[in-house]
């Protein structure tokens, strides 16, 4: 869909989402030919994503202000290497000159440098469309009723129907509904005049109720209906109503009917390729970010919604760290499904801003790019594609649009770079559109601040850490790290095996990630003479060092946030043995033992009993992975959850990676 209004465009602030422009309805076939019902100011940016030379076909409904205007700013009507077939109601033969005649349009037609070729058509005419590939495609018209007169086009190709009524009125009549239906009949996609509703029907104005068009369609069998011409003053607000009324006819066994919106994508077969939302799509989608709270489950949040909105097959997202863009998260559907793309956060990949890649760019300037092809960058562009991840991994990039994260200040906090977007027709790459780029800088904008928000949330964690790290040596900031990572992805696994929710275990494991982090915060209440002393703990100086789960339990609970309530669990009780012979404190009250043990302390038993064998301390070399496994499977049944051992089994490569991402020498 191109163009979705009636009447006059109106690119206004409430009609933004469903788009402003007049009717105009682009259709391409599997053979590659470009077709186009009617030229409103739609087809304007259709012509600014063409190629650079071809052929297309404009079918003209009638000679309306709206269904006309924009052909003169179409691309290939001034290109020379386009040629351009304009198929005009027989009583439009002078259209053309009128329009530079009475002074709408500064130059004639025939000085233009396009190859245009004007041929007249009526009602019962049945056009055969020359096909790149020598397929057969015929387009019929068909009378329709709409004030001085207009046609509507029913297409055949690539074994599927296409009708496009342009403008009609069915004016409540028995025949004008059988009319109606008859021009529907057996069509995979129809696109209708459906200005009106029962509320608004203006009699004898040409134009048609939408209740009318699902009426019709449901006799005539169609098998996806969409509704266009809305009223210019008819805000997105009003249109969303109607497309959840849409929806549960559709539901209830009704015909698929849909609002046109600008962008919209159909397919003859398969599922529709876009997801049904209304115009406060962004509104609800960070309403549901702020739930999450680690940086991780928040970046793989956006990164999902970007290539929803861009139908991209792949995706990274980079942060700033200094002078560094630091690989945060990634998304490909060609080589791992996205929900393993968690494996995959762990590398430490950093580029160089001054390095003159494409997301180097970006970050620089703070300039969004719409590249259509990596592989052939314009000569003398100021950046470079670096093909050693194609050539490694055999994925072949080639369209990309990267869009800078800014932060309050203006200044460029990271990069989103989404890959291939996926034409649902061929399922091959394609360039990305200037509307999907607009959306996805949108969503980039907005998200920046719960992203910024986030990080300053960790920022604070970070400073509890240090005091923590003053007193005890071992709580360094890589430890936290580590603990908190191997914490997230083993309650990752868990949460696999229970089926949970996806939503829910990324809401919980964000917030598990950062609560272990925390979990030995109350070891700044034990006297340094005894965690840092080197020798063997009296029983008298182990029952002080117990109280530290006491001591982080109360210093959490005067913080009524979800993290620091999941913190407190896992301080008080990440010392707890699965046979009932833990602590949670300097006595024995308040053991427990099994699955009573909150399932966050009992993932963070296992991530810090482990990091503590596999990390030198002063008192002992580090052991090897395998041997500090083997302890945990010793251990599962009396230490540890059995269930939860045979995960951690599971996670051997992941640990490596995480280890890479967070090895000792590094500072908080």
């Amino acid at each position: 869909m191109r163009g979705v209004r009636g009447s006059i465009a109106n690119p206004a602030p409430d009609t933004v989402f469903y788009g402003g422009n007049t009717a105009c309805v682009e259709l391409r076939t599997e053979c590659g030919a470009w077709i186009y019902f009617d030229a409103g100011t739609g087809i304007r940016e259709a012509g600014a994503g063409l190629p650079g030379r071809g052929e297309c076909h404009i079918f003209i409904s009638h000679g309306h202000a709206d269904h006309i205007f924009g052909l003169w700013f179409f691309m290939p009507i001034h290109s020379p290497e386009w040629v351009t077939n304009l198929y005009l109601p027989a009583r439009l033969e002078y259209l053309p000159d009128y329009m530079y005649q009475c002074g709408f349009f500064p130059a004639p037609f025939s000085e233009l440098k396009g190859d245009v070729r004007i041929k007249l058509i009526e009602a019962g005419c049945v056009t055969a469309v020359p096909s790149p590939a020598g397929r057969e495609i015929t387009v019929e018209a068909r009378a329709m009723n709409h004030p001085g007169g207009g046609l509507g086009f029913r297409v055949s190709a690539d074994g599927a129907l296409f009708a496009y009524s342009g403008d009609h009125e069915i004016d409540g009549g028995a025949d004008s509904m059988s009319a109606a239906a008859e021009f529907l009949r057996g069509a995979d996609i129809a696109v209708v005049d459906a200005t009106y509703g029962w509320n608004d029907y203006h009699p004898g104005w040409g134009h048609s109720r939408w209740q009318d068009w699902i009426d019709a369609a449901s006799e005539g069998r169609v098998r996806n209906l969409v509704l266009t011409h809305h009223d210019p003053v008819r805000p997105d607000q009003e249109l969303d109503r109607l497309d959840q009324t849409l929806a549960l006819i559709a539901e209830e066994g009704g015909v698929n009917t849909y609002v046109a919106r600008e962008g919209m994508r159909f397919i003859p077969s398969g599922p529709v390729p876009f997801i049904r939302h209304g115009s406060d799509w962004l509104f609800q989608f960070l309403d549901e970010l702020s739930l999450y709270r680690d940086e991780s489950a928040i970046l793989d949040k956006i990164l999902a919604k970007a290539r929803e909105i861009t139908h991209a097959d792949a995706g990274t997202i980079y942060l700033r760290a200094g002078d560094e863009l630091v690989f945060s998260y990634t998304h490909n559907d060609t080589l791992f499904s996205v929900g393993s793309a968690h494996k995959h956060i762990y590398s430490n990949i950093r580029i160089q801003i001054s390095g003159g890649s494409i997301a180097s760019y970006v970050a620089s300037t703070g300039n969004p790019l719409i590249i259509d092809d990596v592989y052939d960058l314009p000569k003398g562009a100021p950046y470079s594609f670096n093909d050693s991840f194609d050539r490694s991994s055999g994925y072949r990039t080639q369209s990309m649009l990267a869009i800078p994260f800014l932060d309050n200040k203006g200044e460029v906090s990271g990069v989103m770079q989404v890959i291939n977007s996926i034409d649902p027709q061929t399922g091959q790459p394609c360039p990305f559109t200037l509307n999907m780029a607009h959306n996805v800088r949108m969503l980039a904008r907005e998200a920046s601040g719960i992203i910024e928000h986030s990080a300053t949330e960790r920022r604070g964690i970070y400073g509890i850490l240090r005091m923590a790290a003053v007193h005890d040596p071992a709580e360094t900031g890589p430890h936290s790290e580590r603990v908190g990572a191997v914490a997230a992805e083993l309650y990752h696994i868990w949460a696999e095996r229970e089926m949970n929710p996806i939503d829910a275990t990324r809401r919980e494991k964000s917030r598990i990630r950062l609560a272990a982090m925390m979990h030995d915060i109350g070891k700044v209440g034990i006297s340094d003479l005894i965690l840092k002393k080197t020798g063997r703990l009296t029983d008298e100086e182990f029952t002080v060092i117990r109280g530290h789960t006491e001591i982080g339990a109360s210093i959490l609970a005067e913080d009524s946030g979800e993290i620091a309530q999941c913190a407190r669990e896992i301080a008080l009780h990440h010392h707890q043995k699965w046979d009932g012979t833990g602590y949670a404190g300097p006595t024995d009250a308040g053991r427990l033992s099994g699955a009573a043990i909150p399932i966050g302390a009992r993932i963070t038993a296992i991530a810090d009993v482990f990091d503590a064998l596999v990390s030198p301390r002063c008192y002992k070399k580090k052991w090897s992975f395998d041997d500090a496994l083997n302890l945990l499977k010793e251990e599962a049944g009396k230490h540890f959850d059995p269930a939860l051992v045979d995960d951690m089994l599971g996670m051997r490569s992941l640990l490596g990676e995480i280890y890479a991402r967070f090895p000792e020498s590094d500072a908080t």
